[in-house]
């Protein structure tokens, strides 16, 4: 007790020199960097399997069907998720089951859109995308609709649950991929493997979670909200995936398993640190304005660490691949250039304070423009300069959608 009353006068103490709360930083922030840290172990724990006992060939079409099923997700509403969190952060809590509702009727647009290219795939004699494609059908409108469970626990700022959850939901999805890798090599049986492990962690963690709703009342702006959400999100969804389909179109499967394994390992870092997932129940409940400075001071000294961050990564990128992915070394330069985009994680704050504001007209333009240049980007230099196309296309994205959010923020 003594030890952590020290802990808590010291973090109070911090909070003028870091202008936070960091009481809610230290409770909440712990255990989402500790829920994403088991993700990005478990997340590189696959990649080793995938690169020791999957061929490049398999793999790269094992990414370009989970690259073909996030875009057509963006059918299943994922931006209700984010609303949801701001209106169970204001106390209503019965918008979880309209929520799913509404993203399983959405579903029913995806699982038509797989049918379809599942059955232009069967006509074609690949059976394998076929089937694959078949697995997605059935079973990505509910993995999709459980997701709503998180967005509540964001919401209620209960991040011990929140993170329990994430971490059992990524390790059985991981754990039945990691047993398909292990146990065949056939490229349906580990869609199947992925795909089932998300649904049954999703379906028991939502069937807990409805258990748990209680009081508020249903708010209609919350799904018109997530549907604005999900349209401002949908370039950007199309954007990040958009790359894989093309490099497999213009370059084969080998060349998506090489840009994947460059891409992977920056992308699991950047997520490290849960900044949105912290920052948006507590900017949902305050005035933005009145917080402005505050924000952009906490942004730049975020804006510091991300750069070192980087940094470190540039530097012990070539051991980590050496050790965990032998037979990826062509990956590492593509990556060393690609931790360049860790130093706009810190924007992610300022959209965050955007999206607490529901600032519509500028989330729209900020979630366009910039995913427009990157598809363009890609069409054009991916063909021009193969893998390094997509990295140049990356980086120019990023650059042009910070520079974006930095602009509408001092603007409010």
């Amino acid at each position: 007790m003594i030890l952590r009353q020290k802990i808590y006068n010291f973090l109070k103490w911090s909070e003028k020199y870091t202008g936070t709360d960091m009481i809610y930083l230290a409770r909440g922030g712990s255990w989402l960097t500790f829920g994403r840290t088991v993700e990005m172990l478990s997340g590189l724990g696959i990649m080793v399997a995938f690169g020791f006992f999957v061929s490049k060939e398999t793999f790269g079409a094992y990414q370009y069907i989970l690259s073909m099923t996030a875009i057509i997700g963006i059918f299943s509403l994922s931006g209700i998720d984010a609303a949801l969190v701001r209106t169970v952060a204001r106390g209503n809590e019965k918008m979880l089951v309209p929520c799913f509702k509404e993203k399983l009727k959405w579903g029913s647009i995806v699982s038509l859109i797989s049918l379809i290219i599942s059955f232009w795939y069967f006509s074609q004699q690949n059976f394998q995308l076929g089937l694959s494609f078949l697995i997605v059908a059935l079973f990505l409108p509910l993995i999709n609709a459980f997701l709503v469970s998180f967005g509540f626990w964001q919401g209620k700022k209960r991040f011990d649950i929140y993170n329990k959850y994430y971490i059992f939901y990524f390790l059985l999805s991981t754990f039945l991929l990691f047993i398909a890798i292990i146990l065949t090599k056939n490229l349906s049986w580990l869609v199947l493997g992925h795909f089932l492990g998300l649904a049954l962690a999703g379906f028991i963690i939502y069937k807990l979670t409805v258990k748990k709703t209680s009081g508020g009342k249903e708010e209609k702006e919350t799904i018109s909200f997530g549907k604005h959400l999900t349209l401002m999100n949908a370039a950007v969804t199309f954007s990040g995936y958009i790359d894989k389909i093309i490099l497999w179109k213009f370059l084969g499967p080998v060349s998506v398993a090489i840009y994947t394994f460059s891409e992977r390992p920056v992308l699991k870092f950047k997520n490290l640190i849960p900044i949105s997932a912290l920052a948006l129940p507590k900017l949902s409940q305050a005035d933005i304005k009145e917080i402005k400075k505050s924000l952009f001071k906490k942004f730049l000294k975020l804006f510091s660490g991300a750069g070192l961050l980087a940094l470190i990564y540039i530097l012990i990128c070539p051991y980590i691949f050496k050790i965990l992915f032998p037979a990826y070394l062509d990956s590492v330069l593509y990556s060393q250039i690609l931790a360049i985009i860790l130093i706009f994680s810190p924007f992610e704050l300022l959209t965050t304070s955007l999206l607490a504001a529901m600032k519509k007209k500028e989330l729209y333009l900020i979630q366009t423009a910039a995913p427009l240049l990157k598809i363009i980007l890609f069409l054009v230099l991916i063909p021009l300069f193969q893998i390094w196309g997509a990295v140049f296309s990356v980086l120019i994205s990023q650059t042009l959608n910070g520079l974006l959010i930095l602009y509408f923020f001092l603007k409010i």
